[in-house]
C-alpha cells in the first residue's frame, strides 16, 4: 500500500539519529510543503501463523511480508537545533521473506 505522507514529523538519518522533519521549505517564491511517497505492507500486524506472501506454497515455505526502507533527502532539524538537508529513511517497499519449512532440505532466502 503506497500513500503520500504530508505530515511526517520525525525520521532517522544516515547516522541513526532521530531528527525533526520540517513541514515547509522556504524558497524565493514562497514556502513549499515537504511530502514523501511511502510504501508499506498491507494488513500489518498479522501473526505469522496466519500471514504470508501471496503465491507462496505454504507446504514448502514459511513466508512473511517485510517493509524495506530507502534514504531520501529532507530538510530537517537535529538535536542541536541545526537545520539542514539530510538523508533520512522512509518506507519504500514491501518484500517477501521466505524460510524453508523444517525437513524440506532447502535453504532460506529473500525473494
Amino acid at each position: 500500500m503506497s500513500v503520500w505522507v504530508t505530515d511526517k514529523k520525525t525520521a532517522v538519518d544516515l547516522r541513526g539519529v532521530s531528527v525533526t522533519v520540517l513541514s515547509e521549505v522556504r524558497t524565493l517564491t514562497g514556502p513549499l510543503k515537504q511530502y514523501f511517497y511511502e510504501t508499506r505492507c498491507r494488513g500489518e500486524p498479522v501473526p505469522l501463523s496466519r500471514a504470508g506472501c501471496r503465491g507462496v506454497d505454504r507446504r514448502q515455505w514459511v513466508s512473511e511480508c517485510k517493509v524495506k526502507q530507502s534514504f531520501v533527502r529532507a530538510l530537517t532539524l537535529n538535536e542541536r537545533n541545526l537545520t539542514g538537508w539530510r538523508w533520512v529513511r522512509i518506507d519504500t517497499a514491501c518484500v517477501c521473506v521466505l524460510l524453508a519449512r523444517t525437513g524440506t532440505g532447502t535453504g532460506t532466502g529473500t525473494v
